[in-house]
């Protein structure tokens, strides 16, 4: 397609459209070190949505097979 046969009208930006807004749900009190991580390390820390949190056996086979450690926030 050359410059001349581009449908501008397909370009232009649609304002009608309804923007909505997301709020930040509650995170869990659980977070997950991945992949060999550990607190107090440099790395990706994955937190839950509060009540979504995996139950033990997952937590332990994540363990087990990718090195991610579950820890739950002190009180």
């Amino acid at each position: 397609m050359t410059q001349d046969e581009i449908d501008y009208k397909k370009l232009v930006i649609d304002t009608d459209k309804n923007y909505t807004f997301q709020f930040t749900p509650e995170q869990s009190e659980w977070q997950c070190y991945l992949w060999g991580n550990r607190p107090g390390g440099v790395g990706i820390i994955y937190r839950p949505v509060k009540g979504k949190e995996p139950n033990w056996f997952v937590r332990w086979m994540m363990r087990v097979c990718f090195d991610c450690l579950w820890v739950k926030d002190k009180k």
